[in-house]
């Protein structure tokens, strides 16, 4: 699915069959993600991008993730091979972010995303449930997570909370690249025990 058109219109389609499976009205879902009625009917139908912000909203308000909406099913039973050059990989061109390519996407239990190109400046923060990982492929880069900034080089690898606001960018744009790797659930801890 490499066309544009039939991808966001495959996108707006999983959203109406996650929202109606869910038993939600386009004004509850508007609601629970803080967006515009008219603007997700245009979503819906195909007629509207949403940021990546506002996909995540999206997302989160339908108890999934943004890679889910746009893939689906993973293919669990078995190895899976992406190749480098694979034109059936869905990729997402987030318009002044990066293009994302979803590697491992689909409901399987984490996702890994090849982020190539980055913004030269800063973007709103997103935040949702779960954990990610950042590996810098082509960098530098710089992350804010919360109120902390790190500038990150090339082999650098950073995890966090998703719920903690973050965002990156990269003076390198169209040149850098990343590989993302995200949960939907939180990291595991483990109870310190004492002595």
């Amino acid at each position: 699915m490499n066309d544009p058109v039939e991808r966001w219109e495959s996108l707006g389609q999983a959203i109406r069959t996650r929202r109606l499976s869910n038993s939600l009205t386009l004004v509850a879902l508007a609601e629970r993600s803080e967006l515009s009625q008219p603007f997700l009917s245009q979503v819906e139908n195909g007629r509207a991008r949403p940021s990546m912000q506002s996909l995540y909203r999206i997302a989160t308000a339908l108890q999934t993730t943004p890679q889910a909406l746009f893939s689906g099913a993973s293919p669990l039973s078995g190895p899976s091979l992406v190749a480098a050059d694979d034109p059936t990989v869905t990729s997402i061109d987030t318009h002044g972010e990066s293009l994302r390519r979803l590697l491992l996407p689909g409901d399987a239990p984490f996702h890994v995303i090849e982020l190539v190109g980055l913004a030269t400046e800063f973007m709103e923060p997103w935040q949702h449930d779960g954990y990610e990982a950042l590996y810098v492929i082509a960098g530098p880069i710089e992350v804010e997570v919360g109120d902390v900034r790190t500038t990150m080089a090339t082999g650098d690898f950073l995890s966090y909370p998703a719920a903690s606001p973050h965002r990156y960018r990269s003076a390198l744009g169209a040149s850098a690249r990343v590989l993302l790797v995200e949960t939907q659930h939180e990291a595991c801890h483990h109870p310190t025990h004492s002595a």
